[in-house]
């Protein structure tokens, strides 16, 4: 086990495979929104060439163990990114006798999303501020990812209903 706060072994970080801050978003729209209307690219440049596919902690250390003394190690040829904080040595292979079989099944479709907007209009129409969060999920119903920030704004969008009951208004748009 790791010290520290950190995620559980069982845990998957599955936006760090993704290259989103060079391309966010659709990436049949690179550049572009994705909506009705905007011409989308069959093969995507902004799509990885490799597959890849996060694992968690406790999967990937069975892997890395089996290399361990085979090929070279990542600090012998100074790859300080291949050496994370596993009991391991982060060699680049092969083991001898040992093949990996992995099965990755995606879905390779379009499917819609929905933005949740609300205007509060304030008495300066030429200033406005902008609260947001990003309001998705990586899995089925949200359980995981951004809880913290949508708990924050529910309260928020309550509170300023409560204050709008009040006769309240903001100087900037909202």
């Amino acid at each position: 086990m790791l010290d520290g706060p950190a995620r559980q072994p069982s845990s998957v970080q599955r936006g760090s495979v993704a290259s989103i801050n060079q391309y966010p978003g659709d990436p049949t729209t690179p550049g572009y929104a994705s909506k009705p209307g905007v011409e989308r690219v069959s093969h995507p440049p902004n799509l990885p060439k490799i597959p890849s596919l996060p694992i968690s902690y406790r999967d990937a250390l069975p892997l890395l163990k089996t290399l361990d003394g085979y090929g070279i190690s990542g600090r012998s040829i100074k790859r300080d990114g291949w050496i994370g904080g596993l009991a391991a040595t982060y060699s680049t292979g092969p083991a001898p006798g040992i093949t990996l079989a992995l099965t990755n099944f995606m879905e390779d479709k379009i499917t819609p999303v929905w933005d949740v907007i609300g205007i509060i209009n304030g008495t300066n129409a030429d200033e406005t501020i902008i609260i947001g969060n990003h309001r998705d999920a990586w899995i089925v119903g949200g359980a995981a990812d951004p809880n913290s920030g949508s708990a924050i704004m529910i309260e928020i969008t309550r509170a300023f209903g409560e204050l709008q009951k009040t006769g309240w208004v903001p100087r900037r748009n909202m």
